[in-house]
This record gives structure tokens, C-alpha cells and sequence, in this order.
């Protein structure tokens, strides 16, 4: 599924390599397994020509016309609203929303395509919860129960920010800041061609400001560097850091007790670590928590600070039992490289 998106969907596979957001430079993705188990996919996109949010503010602001095509641009492969003439699934039961996502999208050769398409997005939409409802998992960062919670107490708390204000046009703030038309509040960003070809939940968003950017990337990371820290390589580290401190010198009845509540929470850590079956699946079959057309090289954070002691921070290069030095020569590597 993930490799019909990047190579037909993202257009990398296509000899136009075009998709349904344009010419796609590169893409970063990382899966994340839910409370339950099931994975799904956070993806980063490059588009091909695409400026800096601080090129892209000042062009809009420079020229009208630029504007007008960018506007539209992102109204067409991002929505927020229903599809107009349409009506919501009869039947709430689970199993007429199954069957609507087990279905064959309409053929565009259809007679009645043009009436049938968008209604069978629209039960797509309705089915796969794009049109987001509120659960307990809108407050499990809070104190409260959604059965004590009112509606308005629910809407207000809810830690996805539904339902947010509408938007009658597209517009773009004094900061660069994009808010996109929206005419429902409650429906999350989504394509069209997208929700009916996989059936399911998405959550678009363009990256048009700086510090949105970077909140992304960070969200990324955490879950790229999440799932590649087995407990082989937290051991190792752990072990690696009781042989350096009895090298420095016997350690104390205390010290001995600390390591031990250390080794022991790890244990009880690890030992309770549930992992579901499609976990387990991906990595008995070599499959990696990450999809990207990219390559990257092997840092090895040791031996950069290695070199770095030598050759830029000397005074602090000589192994000592005192952990000061070396922990200013972590502040100087972090400004080094700031």
C-alpha cells in the first residue's frame, strides 16, 4: 500500500513523475504503531521548485496573480469541507461503514459518475472518521472523563482543537501563515483522489511557515529515533557506562543500590513492552520503521566527539574520573555546531 502511494500516488514510479500534489523531490515517512497496534504513516514532502516560506510570503505579497494560482493550488489537493449534493451513511452501524470502505471506487466511464463519485466520497469520508467525533482519546492528556464533559466543556478541551473556526476564503497573514478555506469545522484536511482510492483517515497539511517546519521535523525524528532504540543498544550503553565509573573508582554501598534500581526498571521496562502483531511482522521481515527515497550516512556521535576533542577543544581531550570536563566539552561541541 505505502509503495503503490510513493511510486503511482507521489508519481515516482510514473514516466511523467507527476502525482497528485505535482513533481515530488523527495519524501520522508515513519510508521507509528497506535494503542491498539495498527500502523499508519507520517510523510514529509518535498515538492519539486517549491520556495521558502519567507520567498513564498514575499512573492504572494509582490504579485496577485501569483497568489490567486497558489491559493487555488492548495484548495485543489487539500480540503476541508463535505462534497456539495451529498448525504451522510443511513445507517451509523459498524457494518455498513465497513462495507463502505470495502468497496470499488465508481468508474469514471460510469453513466452517473459525476452523481456517484462524490457521494461515495463522501461515505468514505463519513466511514474512515474524516469527520472527526470526539473520544476518549481527545482527553487522555486531561483529568476528565468525556461521559462528565457537556458539549461545549468537549469542544473546548479536546486536544486535536476540534471543531476549529471556519474560514470563508483562503488567506495569508502579516507572518506568511496560510489558513485554508474551510467550510466545515469539524472535517479533517484531506484529497480527494487520495480518500477514495485507500479508504481511509488522513490528515493533510501544508507546510507554508518556518516554525511549523521545524515542529514537524522534530515530531518526525522523535519517531524515527523511537523504534531504533532496542534494548540491545540501551543495555550496551548501560554496560558501558558501569564499567567506565568502576574503572574511576569503587563505588559506594549507594551507588551499587542506584545501579541496581536502574538495571531493574529497565527490566521491568522492556519485560512489559507490548508489541502487536504487525510490530512484530515488519521487523521479522526486515521491514524498516521508515520509507524514504533518500539516502543518509552513518554518524557515529563518538567518534566525532573524539576528533573534536583533539583537534578543536584540547584542554578538554584529557580522560579524567572528574565528569566536568567532559561535560563542558558537550556544551562546546553543541555551540560548535550552533
Amino acid at each position: 500500500m505505502v509503495d503503490q502511494f510513493t511510486s503511482v500516488f507521489l508519481g515516482f514510479e510514473r514516466e511523467c513523475k507527476r502525482g497528485v500534489f505535482g513533481r515530488v523531490k523527495h519524501y520522508y515517512g515513519v510508521f507509528e504503531a497506535q494503542n491498539r497496534g495498527s500502523l499508519h504513516l507520517h510523510i514529509l514532502i518535498w515538492l519539486e521548485g517549491a520556495l521558502s516560506p519567507k520567498l513564498l510570503q514575499e512573492k504572494a505579497v509582490a504579485d496577485e496573480h501569483f497568489k490567486r494560482q497558489l491559493f487555488a493550488w492548495m484548495e485543489s489537493i487539500i480540503r476541508h469541507d463535505l462534497p456539495s449534493n451529498t448525504h451522510s451513511i443511513a445507517s451509523p452501524s459498524k457494518l455498513v461503514q465497513k462495507q463502505c470502505l470495502m468497496r470499488r471506487p465508481p468508474h469514471p466511464d460510469d453513466a452517473d459518475f459525476d452523481i456517484s463519485s462524490p457521494q461515495f466520497l463522501r461515505e468514505i469520508l463519513d466511514a474512515s472518521g474524516q469527520v472527526h467525533a470526539h473520544n476518549e482519546t481527545c482527553y487522555k492528556k486531561t483529568p476528565y472523563s468525556m461521559v462528565t464533559l457537556d458539549d461545549q466543556a468537549r469542544d473546548r478541551l479536546c486536544r486535536f482543537n476540534y471543531p476549529v473556526d471556519l474560514v470563508p476564503v483562503t488567506i495569508m497573514d502579516e507572518n506568511g501563515k496560510i489558513s485554508l478555506k474551510r467550510d466545515n469545522g469539524r472535517v479533517v484536511g484531506y484529497n480527494p483522489t487520495l480518500s477514495s482510492s485507500f479508504q481511509c483517515n488522513t490528515d493533510l497539511k501544508f507546510i507554508g511557515s518556518g516554525p511549523l517546519a521545524m515542529a514537524l521535523s522534530i515530531y518526525m525524528t522523535l519517531y524515527t529515533a523511537k523504534s531504533d532504540i532496542s534494548s540491545a543498544v540501551i543495555m550496551s550503553a548501560l554496560a558501558a557506562a558501569t564499567k567506565l565509573l568502576r574503572e574511576a573508582g569503587p563505588l559506594s554501598s549507594e551507588e551499587e543500590r542506584c545501579w541496581k534500581l536502574l538495571l531493574k526498571t529497565l527490566n521491568r521496562i522492556n519485560g512489559r513492552r507490548e508489541l502487536s502483531g504487525q510490530q512484530v511482522a515488519c521487523s521479522l521481515l526486515g521491514i524498516g520503521n521508515h520509507v524514504t527515497d533518500a539516502r543518509f550516512a552513518v554518524f557515529y556521535w563518538s567518534k566525532l566527539l573524539t576528533w573534536l576533542s583533539d583537534n578543536e577543544f584540547p584542554p578538554y581531550a584529557k580522560k579524567t574520573a572528574d565528569p566536568t570536563p567532559r561535560f563542558a566539552l558537550y556544551m562546546l561541541v553543541f555551540q560548535y555546531f550552533h
